[in-house]
Formats: C-alpha cells, structure tokens, sequence
C-alpha cells in the first residue's frame, strides 16, 4: 500500500520498522515516554500532542522556508521541476567534487549489523535502509521530523550518527554536537562532513564553514577526533572559481546561473582530480573544500 501526497509516492512504514523507531523516541520537551495513536502522539508526562504524517512524527511542524536557494532546494528534494531533474543528473557528471577516499563509505562499512544508525538533517536521501533518517521537514525519505539541536531520541539509545552537509546549515552548531553526544551511547561514533572553502548554499539558511581547528574545538567533549580533508584544495579552487564566473554574470538567476556553472565545470572539472596528490600532503587542510571529522563519545 502506498499514499499519494502532492503526486509523491511514500510508504508507510511496515509494523517492525515503526515499532523500532518508536522505541527510541522520546518527547523533545520532558524527555518522557510517548503514548501513540492513530493520528498523533501524546507525551505521557506533560501531555504534548504531535501529529503523525503518513505513520511519521511531525515534532518539527516547520513552514517552507522561503527563499531563491530554499526554493530551487525544495524543488530537488520533491523532484517537482525539470530544471531539478537535469540538475541532479548532471551534478553526477559534471562536478568540482573529487574525494581520493570515500570517508562516508567506509564509515557505513565498518558499522557492524544491528546497530542502531542515525542520520540527522538527511535531506531527502537514504544512505542505507537500515538508517533512522530525521529532518526538519517531512521529505519521503525521512522518517521523523524535528530539531536535531533538540531531537525526540532518548539518552544514549544510537550506536552512530552521521551529519553530513549539516552543521553549516543551523544557527548554533554546537548545540548539535551536543544533541549528538547526549544522544550515543559510550562509545558511539559520530561522522561530520562540513565545508570550508566552499561556496555559500542557503537551504534552509548558510551560517559558518569550518576550519580543522573548529572542528576541533566542536568536539572537544568526544574522543578519538580525526579531522580531514575530504574534497581537497583542487576541488575547492574548481568549485569556488566556477561559482565566482556563474554568480558574476547570472546573479540570482536560477537557471542562467545553473548553464554558466555547468560550462564552467565541463571546462575547468578536471582540475579537481589533482586532489590524488594535493590531499595527501600535510597543508591539504589549510585549502580543502570539505572536511570529514570521525569522533568517540
């Protein structure tokens, strides 16, 4: 069975997967236990009601937000315009980004089955089923809704958690730090990607990017905390050279933008495979686009 909502196809989910979820949550308010029914769920303590969407939390409730990038953003996550589809195929194609070692990959690899995996501010994107999926927003993909700064998760109750592209998007990241080491158990482990020498990407808003030293200072409470680059100085210059060109002659301009930073990167993409050697080296920090932190609670 599925249900049609604004022509996208969700799926509920089956009776073992929501009796999972809901085991590990919690009313972001109290921190007491949810008594669930059909259409809400009813914290048992301070008796706050949260709507269930298509079977899915809602502790979130937020609006759209409104903006050009929040805009063209919501267009990609709902697959709602042409313009959208073209993009996300040939973003795969055509692209700045060149990761020597894929960080996330072996990550997700070395996480042994029957673990408890969360993924906050995944976006409309599943990285693996197994995968507890929380946004802001109710995307298909995700499964609850809420503040990861203040997630429903009781204590200690998730082996990993992932924020990949994330933290530079929340107004106060150390919050969600926070949030996370509350959240794992002794010794679970966090993976953080985040930019540095990247250009700005306001959805749903663009607050910092991260230096190694940030990073470091973010995670100052974990242990184990490894800081690198992930996209290198290559594919930093790649990118940031090619948004200067498209936002110089297109300005707010969607779709101009969009076709002049294509051409760019079919002209100048193969500078970023330079980062083979660039990532290598001990200064590659100082220029990286992104960096991927890994850390210990």
């Amino acid at each position: 069975m599925t249900i049609i909502i604004d022509e996208i196809l969700v799926s509920p989910m089956h009776s073992g997967e929501a009796a999972h979820i809901h085991s590990l949550l919690r009313c972001p308010g109290c921190r007491s236990a949810l008594r669930w029914a059909r259409t809400k769920v009813t914290c048992e303590n301070c008796c706050m009601e949260y709507p269930l969407r298509e079977g899915r939390p809602d502790f979130a409730e937020a609006g759209l937000i409104q903006s050009a990038d929040a805009e063209f953003q919501q267009e990609r996550m709902y697959h709602r315009s042409l313009r959208s589809r073209l993009y996300d195929i040939g973003r795969h194609l055509i692209t700045s980004e060149y990761a020597p070692y894929d960080h996330r990959k072996a990550f997700l690899a070395a996480i042994p089955l029957n673990s408890v995996v969360v993924e906050f501010g995944s976006g409309n994107r599943r990285l693996a089923d197994k995968i507890v999926n929380i946004d802001l927003f109710l995307f298909p993909n995700v499964d609850i809704a809420a503040d990861i700064s203040n997630s429903p998760l009781a204590d200690e109750s998730v082996d990993y958690v992932i924020l990949d592209s994330v933290i530079e998007h929340v107004p106060n990241p150390q919050d969600v730090v926070d949030e996370v080491w509350r959240v794992l158990k002794p010794q679970g482990k966090l993976l953080c990607m985040n930019p540095f020498l990247f250009p700005y990407h306001g959805y749903p808003a663009h607050y910092c990017n991260f230096t190694r030293d940030g990073m470091q200072h973010l995670l100052r409470k974990y242990s184990d905390v490894r800081v690198e680059p992930h996209y290198g100085p290559a594919s930093a210059l790649t990118n940031i050279f090619s948004e200067y060109v498209a936002v110089s002659f297109a300005g707010d301009r969607r779709t101009p933008y969009l076709a002049i930073r294509a051409l760019m990167l079919a002209a100048i993409g193969w500078l970023r495979f330079l980062d083979y050697w660039f990532i290598r080296t001990s200064y590659a920090h100082r220029l990286s686009g992104m960096l991927c932190s890994t850390a210990t609670k």
